[in-house]
């Protein structure tokens, strides 16, 4: 009835936007979200430090394959250095830093370059289903609105949006998995060719290589690699067993390479250090917030699913099933493994690029009745918008948008920068300050007049003073928890106080490495307030 009432009161040239009001309001509200991720990207990428611990770690690796060095060092020996991700995201940032030179930003850029082309692959994906779908004018403006709606709903999601500028492998990891299954996907339900001159086989061939490349980008795409294969099991068991055998040769030829290359550095530093202790309370945590934040687009996943079962069902062949609900079960199962330490919910993002390319497709499956398609639109995406807040509370445009919210008085998510997250108490997300670079150079100056090298926990410090990356300490943490480390040489090293400083944030190293530190090196009066942390430089004592 409210809706007849309105539609009477405006033209009827234009009332056939009416519908599509409360779905421009969500589009609306999705685009601010945008909004408030490149604003936060900015100021990210401009900022010289490490906002993530670990961040100039991976801008080093890139920096050490630029100049032909190895980066799977032996970690018992000076600079007891060595990387634990897989090469892909550190060889990409190659070419940058020769082009761009050594900066932060250039790992940072690439990051969120990759961020936004996995919007663009939700939004091939969900789009190019619909096409024969098309038989109301309603429907093609569906068919327009919803792919748009379902990529926006990716840069909205907590986890995106704050890793979605930060210089790490796992955005660049997924943008490669999905890509992968896309292409498959693609190739899968068309003929003749996917594009001019490219055959739908070869398609199948690239999209393998994608997905065989996320996983030597970071270990975590092995959801995309169950999918990816899982589908083509069920689609050409032929085709699977030669590509599954390529690929398996081919990587394993590859581990073996790197591995001797490196004298075994590499296996142990990326495979055996990552097999960390395990937390069941962490993970069942991270799946009860990954609800709270995502339901909407979760019950599309695996309503989506329930409908390719029961199809797949009634035909009585698992063809009909998509790699998209293998996708997202796959990206469901993924989150088990946020349990280990040094885990965390990131690796839920491959699981809501899934689930937005399944909500779309659901939506799509109803297109053909706009008001219906419609009505399944608006309640999903202005529900998980309402889920997904997160922004700055100060400033012309964000502190309007946070009082129209009502959420300017609210107790901030990372004191003292005024910034609300629905995930509650988050280090990540907030909009930096002038005096966060001042302090960070603080720091350098004093790293840069320290004699000799400089023990830091994080490496833009010593980067940027123009000394030698000196240790990785989550990964010496690692292997020493699991025994695999020799801390001999840095103990000996630090009671001879070699070091001119150290720079402590967390902490994060070995016991009888910071055992050793505080016998040989004194605290000062008052810590560097950087980045919401408290930096420490310590130096010799008498």
């Amino acid at each position: 009835m409210l809706l007849n009432i309105v539609q009477r009161g405006v033209p009827r040239t234009l009332r056939a936007l009416v519908p599509f009001l409360p779905l421009g309001l969500a589009v609306g509200i999705f685009l601010v979200y945008f909004l408030v991720m490149c604003a936060y990207a900015r100021s990210v990428i401009s900022f010289p430090f490490d906002y993530d611990q670990g961040e100039g770690f991976e801008l080093y690796d890139g920096i050490r394959l630029a100049r032909g060095f190895n980066i799977y060092l032996d970690n018992s020996a000076y600079p007891f250095y060595a990387s634990n991700y897989p090469p892909l995201y550190r060889l990409a940032l190659v070419p940058l830093i020769w082009v761009f030179g050594p900066n932060l930003w250039v790992a940072r850029a690439l990051t969120f370059l990759c961020t936004l082309g996995i919007g663009a692959v939700i939004y091939v994906a969900v789009r190019q289903p619909s096409q024969r779908n098309r038989v109301h004018h309603l429907s093609t403006a569906l068919w327009m609105l919803i792919p748009i709606i379902a990529a926006l709903a990716f840069f909205a999601a907590n986890y995106v949006y704050q890793i979605a500028p930060l210089a790490r492998a796992h955005l660049p990891m997924v943008l490669l998995a999905i890509s992968g299954i896309a292409l498959i996907d693609r190739a899968a339900s068309t003929r003749a060719t996917v594009w001019p001159s490219i055959s739908a086989n070869r398609a199948i061939y690239v999209g393998v290589f994608l997905l065989v490349a996320a996983g030597f980008t970071k270990l975590q795409a092995v959801d995309a690699l169950a999918a990816g294969f899982g589908f083509l099991l069920i689609r050409n068991p032929r085709l699977w067993l030669k590509l599954f055998l390529i690929s398996a040769f081919t990587s394993a030829a590859l581990v073996v390479l790197i591995n001797a290359a490196s004298s075994g550095q590499f296996w142990l530093n990326v495979v055996a250090a990552n097999v960390n202790e395990y937390s069941w309370d962490q993970t069942i945590g991270i799946y009860k917030q990954f609800w709270e934040l995502q339901a909407p687009l979760i019950v599309c996943g695996f309503a989506f699913v329930g409908v390719d079962f029961f199809r797949a069902f009634r035909a009585r062949s698992l063809q009909i099933i998509s790699i998209w609900s293998l996708y997202f079960l796959a990206g469901c199962a993924m989150g088990l493994l946020t349990g280990k330490w040094g885990a965390g919910p990131v690796y839920l993002i491959g699981c809501i690029a899934a689930s937005c390319v399944c909500a779309g497709r659901l939506i799509n499956m109803v297109i053909s009745r706009p008001r219906l398609a419609t009505t399944l639109a608006c309640m999903v995406f202005l529900f998980q918008a309402a889920l997904n807040i997160h922004l700055p509370t100060s400033g012309r445009l964000f502190g309007t948008v946070a009082k129209v919210l009502g959420r300017q008085d609210d107790q901030s998510s990372y004191p003292p920068y005024p910034y609300f997250d629905s995930i509650g108490y988050t280090q990540l997300g907030h909009v930096l300050d002038e005096a966060d670079t001042r302090h960070g150079w603080e720091i350098v100056t004093k790293v840069r007049e320290a004699p000799g090298p400089v023990w830091s926990e994080e490496a833009m410090f010593t980067l940027l003073a123009g000394k030698d990356v000196v240790s990785n300490p989550t990964q010496l943490y690692n292997l020493s928890k699991a025994n695999m480390l020799d801390t001999r040489e840095m103990i000996r090293l630090l009671d001879q106080k070699a070091f001119g400083a150290v720079v402590f944030r967390a902490q994060f190293y070995p016991k009888d490495v910071l055992g050793a530190i505080g016998r040989n090196y004194q605290w000062p009066a008052a810590p560097i307030k950087m980045n919401g942390f408290d930096y420490w430089v310590l130096t010799p004592l008498p």
